[in-house]
């Protein structure tokens, strides 16, 4: 197969990939939800396809992941969609240049990301509008939602390399 037909059904897989990780996140019921909240999969892969593509396709996966995770999670378009554009440029601009593209760098990087991610969400939520039951929804909900994308993280992160293994361009 030519390195262009490789590219458009990697891609494809990643659109497919984050279509079919929105479904399952936004379907009542069907992931558990673990102290009151479950994972948001889009943002899991963002950041696995991110780390396994150069800089602009990892901006547009993590543009197109950050809008679907902002309808499902925050209502608006914005938040999540402007930082992962952003998180997922700089990582596949870091994974292509500047730090080894493997599993325990990916976890650190991973956490740090989600973290961040997060905590920004609770900070334009909750800190800056001065709410008051703030600190109560971040120990109830945010820090199982975070561990729990985390970990999520894991299955797509085998997913996409096989995906990049199997419709390598360079290969």
């Amino acid at each position: 197969m030519s390195d262009r037909a490789n590219s458009f059904f990697r891609y494809l897989a990643y659109v497919i990939e984050i279509i079919v990780a929105f479904a399952l996140s936004t379907t009542p019921h069907l992931l558990p939800e673990i102290f009151g909240a479950k994972p948001v999969l889009p943002v899991c892969v963002a950041l696995t396809a991110a780390i396994f593509e150069r800089e602009i396709a990892a901006m547009l996966i993590g543009m197109t992941a950050g809008i679907l995770a902002d309808i499902s999670y925050t209502n608006s378009i914005g938040l999540f969609t402007i930082t992962l554009t952003v998180v997922c440029f700089i990582v596949g601009y870091a994974a292509n240049n500047l730090i080894m593209a493997n599993f325990p760098n990916f976890l650190l990087y991973a956490a740090v990301t989600i973290g961040a991610l997060f905590m920004l969400y609770y900070l334009v939520r909750f800190i800056i509008p001065g709410l008051d039951d703030g600190w109560l929804y971040f120990t109830r909900h945010l820090i199982s939602r975070m561990v729990l994308t985390w970990i999520c993280t894991i299955p797509f992160y085998f997913l996409n390399k096989l995906i990049q293994k199997r419709l390598n361009p360079e290969g």
